[in-house]
């Protein structure tokens, strides 16, 4: 292979002297040498005081999983829906299951745990309900008020013929109307009034199935013997004190024996204050889970790269200190984690390690023809500049989220930004120091043995261990001849088919800009089901038992969303201007259906329907005064007449369990309306997400007032909304710092530029993955690999900016090595330098294929995402660039020749 005879930026002499940073930083460094060196257990000591103080600090972060801690507190739709919540009487439920066989005995047994529940305090219940007996008797009292008015018209109506004909039958020779029954009255009901007789066929099918009642007295499936009570709490799930209000609900229960009501009695719990620690516990393992797999496959690959145990523990302690430093850092300028940061810890590892590497390659290399001090002195000089430019980009790329007005991406960009640079310092500060621990043990300048395995034994001193290792030193030759050539084929082909390299890749960059332009057209997931978690394998038992309940008991609540108006008297108006707003819509694009306030709840036409309903009532008593209906009728007809005239319902009059609703923590009755989603339009479509809240984020009403709405689909709208908007900040900002970073750590322009072109090559392709990934994702994974969409969400869309960051690290240190080395030794340079750029990227991308382990969908999408930006850019920084270096080289080394020939 012909080596080119000169290189942008190679020599002379004075290039290498400022490459190395000058004088003032050979000296600064021999000194730091000397000191790492000479006292290496007073260096480790300071860096373990400071790994205790930072641990201490970081254990105490906490987990806020809500997606509302990811926008800025300012953001309006967060501020208003922190007021919504603090005015909402929104409790935790632990719900309480016996089983048996006696339904009377369970309806004892709950009889009397009611208000041992109760005492309680409210500290710890709030509520405690086994039925609805005041909602059931208040219906049953007011039912006929609740039917529509025709219903009542024709009831009326039915009564009066029927009665005129009973009075008058004598007289007449007309046949006679239907008679009056409890059945023909309460079958007008169930029918709201349409007078639709049930067919036979119809009735024996409702038979069949049992409607479950809305208000039951007990909430109680008769069948399966199955009671429950819900207690309501002001206790998180994911509280310490969840547990203790656990045990005291338990002692209740063992208190009164269930045994005693019913032998067969068994007493179960689930309900949101069981459910909701399961998750929050669930997205802790997560985290816990993807943070293992991702330091186990990162220290894997570097262990398989050196093949020499003390060079992967010398790496994992220097990294350890810096990922330490970083999150004891985040509890001091952020105090906890959130959804997108939690997951930063295999990207820190990932990242970090990777000055490591760089410096380790160089060490090992001086380390072969010099001694130890001189070795950390070379691998000092050599590599901090373009580890610490690396590092700057990265720490720029990370830092561009800062500037967005997304909470989630501003405390990601602070975490992995001090990370870059905390990971990058404590490499250089301390990994000298724990070489040269080692060093003492065994030097690093030669092999004890040929055989891997054997040889780490005898580093340890474990020579019991010799024998059983030869059984992996098997494995492990076999994979020696890897050690530290993973720039080998890089190399060979770069030196061998430059000039194709560089127009098959300029070809692939065209078809990549192609391609990238259709992903920027439409770059956004509006699929709200690719951002969630994959459904669980198996339910926990508190989840099936739940749903179980949600059978018997219904759900609670309403299904639409919550807006609190701060008068009552802005309730109707509200309801009026939003139903003004939902009717001008097309049919079939109105943003929501019903608007559903404590008035809903209140019946309509009541001083009319009264007097229908109170003639109709006594006309039913003077007719049985006349002995015109029987004592078996009457007795039914009892069941459901009034027993006295009826009053005008308010808002005051309604149980408990129907304006719950309605009522806030500080008993304030009415003032919450609700808004129901659009049938047939679903809030997993983030384009109907928008348009939903848009709808009620903010309405005038007549008297110049605004109402303001907010809510879980108004905070996921404004995500989406966010990514849009800051995506292109930050990306900016990224490839702005990114350039003046590369452009000032170069001095010289042209090397510079090279670097930023190899990023914005490997930026390109990745951009071009995504497009042709979205385009084809369903049938790349086929009915065997569920395969997660690369469109843009609120986390992936970090992959971004931060390529542009991290991708440079690979183009610098190629191109920093370049500079400090012979005309003729670029293969060395990529076989070197560019085996441990490729460990680099190795160690990034597994960091980030960790995430494709996580639950969540957004999570795998951004793994996979930043994944392909790491392969795009090495490949570029690796082979496409040593091949332009090299392809211009010999057409002007060749251009030289035929200038010497023809003078």
């Amino acid at each position: 292979m012909a080596e080119p005879s000169s290189s942008p930026d190679s020599k002379p002499a004075e290039s290498v002297r400022r490459a190395q940073g000058g004088e003032r930083a050979r000296t600064l460094f021999a000194r730091l040498t000397k000191l790492q060196l000479e006292r290496p257990f007073a260096t480790l000591l300071v860096a373990l005081l400071s790994v205790l103080g930072a641990g201490l600090l970081a254990s105490k972060l906490k987990l806020k999983t809500s997606f509302g801690e990811l926008l800025p507190q300012n953001k309006e739709s967060v501020i208003i829906a922190d007021k919504v919540a603090k005015r909402l009487a929104s409790m935790a439920t632990l719900t309480v299951v016996v089983r048996g066989k006696d339904n009377a005995g369970l309806k004892r047994f709950v009889d009397d745990a009611v208000p041992m529940l109760e005492a309680l305090g409210p500290e710890w219940v709030g509520s405690v309900s086994a039925g609805a007996k005041a909602a059931h008797a208040f219906l049953k009292k007011y039912q006929f008020l609740y039917g529509d008015l025709d219903l009542i018209k024709e009831i009326n109506h039915d009564v009066r013929e029927r009665y005129n004909y009973e009075v008058n039958k004598d007289f007449l020779l007309d046949d006679p109307p239907p008679p009056v029954t409890e059945e023909s009255i309460r079958e007008r009901l169930e029918n709201r009034g349409k007078g639709k007789k049930k067919s036979a066929k119809k009735k024996k099918k409702a038979k069949k199935k049992k409607k479950r009642e809305r208000f039951p007295e007990y909430y109680l499936d008769a069948e399966a013997h199955t009671i429950v009570m819900l207690v309501r709490t002001p206790v998180s799930g994911t509280s310490a004190k969840a547990a203790e209000l656990r045990r005291k609900v338990s002692a209740i229960v063992a208190e009164l024996q269930p045994s005693k009501y019913d032998p067969q009695a068994k007493v179960d719990y689930t309900g949101s204050l069981i459910t909701s620690a399961e998750m929050y516990n669930k997205v802790r393992g997560d985290l816990a889970h993807v943070g293992l797999w991702g330091g186990i496959l990162i220290l894997s690959v570097v262990f398989l790269f050196y093949l020499r145990l003390r060079t992967l523990l010398a790496m994992a302690l220097s990294v350890g200190i810096g990922a330490t430093w970083t999150f004891g850092l985040a509890y001091v300028l952020i105090g906890h984690l959130n959804s997108s940061t939690g997951f930063l810890f295999s990207i820190v590892v990932g990242n970090g390690i990777n000055f490591g590497i760089i410096y380790m390659a160089r060490y090992l290399e001086a380390r072969r023809d010099h001694d130890a001090a001189e070795s950390t002195l070379t691998a000092h000089l050599e590599t901090w500049l373009s580890t610490l430019t690396a590092a700057a980009a990265a720490s720029a790329a990370y830092g561009s989220l800062v500037v967005t007005d997304f909470r989630g991406f501003k405390h990601f960009g602070v975490i992995g930004g001090c990370g870059m640079l905390l990971c990058w310092l404590a490499t250089y500060l301390f990994l000298p120091s724990i070489l040269a621990l080692f060093e003492r043990i065994d030097s690093f300048s030669e092999e004890r043995t040929t055989k891997p395995a054997e040889g780490i034994a005898q580093q340890l001193g474990l020579w019991l261990l010799v024998m059983p290792m030869r059984a992996v030193g098997a494995v492990l030759e076999a994979l020696a001849p890897l050690r530290g050539n993973y720039g080998r084929p890089f190399a060979w082909l770069a030196g061998r088919f430059p000039r194709a390299i560089v127009l098959t890749a300029g070809l692939v960059t065209v078809a990549a800009v192609a391609a990238a332009s259709t992903f920027v057209g439409d770059p956004m997931e509006y699929d709200m089901a690719n951002i969630a978690n994959h459904p669980p394998k198996e339910e926990t038992d508190a989840r099936k038992l739940s749903r179980m309940v949600d059978q018997i008991v219904g759900r609670q609540g309403q299904d639409g969303r919550a807006i609190v108006t701060d008068r009552l008297d802005q309730v109707r108006p509200l309801r009026v201007a939003l139903e003004k707003l939902r009717d001008a819509a097309p049919k079939d694009a109105r943003p929501f259906d019903n608007v559903v306030t404590i008035y809903s709840l209140i019946p309509d036409n009541q001083p009319e329907k009264i007097e229908l309903i109170e003639d109709s009532r006594q006309l039913l008593l003077r007719s049985r005064k006349r002995g015109y209906i029987k004592d078996k009728d009457w007795k039914k007809l009892q069941d459901i007449l009034p027993t006295e005239k009826l009053t005008v319902i308010g808002i005051e009059d309604l149980p408990e369990q129907i304006a719950r609703p309605f009522v806030e923590k500080d008993g304030s009755l009415g003032r919450i309306v609700y808004i129901v989603p659009a049938k047939g339009r679903s809030v997993w479509d983030g384009r109907y997400l928008i348009e939903f809240a848009a709808s009620f984020r903010e309405t005038k009403l007549p008297d110049g007032s605004v109402v303001k709405g907010s809510g879980d689909q108004v905070i996921y709208a404004d995500m989406i909304l966010a990514v849009t908007e800051d995506a292109p900040k930050a990306i900016i900002v990224s490839l702005l710092a990114t350039l003046l970073i590369v452009l000032i750590a170069f001095r010289v322009r042209r090397a510079g530029v090279w670097v930023l072109v190899s990023v914005a090559m490997g930026f390109v392709w990745m951009i071009a993955i995504l497009a042709i990934w979205n385009s084809n994702f369903k049938e790349l994974g086929g009915d065997k690999f569920q395969l997660e969409a690369l469109k843009l969400n609120f986390l992936n869309f970090v992959a971004l900016p931060i390529t542009i960051g991290v991708g440079a690290d690979y183009a610098v240190n190629v191109m920093q090595r370049f500079r400090l080395s012979a005309p003729d030794q670029m293969r060395k340079v990529v076989v070197e330098t560019g085996g441990a750029v490729i460990l680099c990227s190795l160690t990034t991308t597994l960091g980030y294929l960790a995430l494709t382990l996580s639950v969540n969908k957004a999570i795998n999408s951004f793994g996979i995402a930043a994944a392909a930006g790491e392969i795009c850019c090495v490949l570029t920084g690796v082979l496409v660039l040593p091949a332009c270096l090299l392809w211009l080289n010999k057409r002007r080394e060749a251009a030289d020749n035929a200038k010497t020939e023809s003078s």
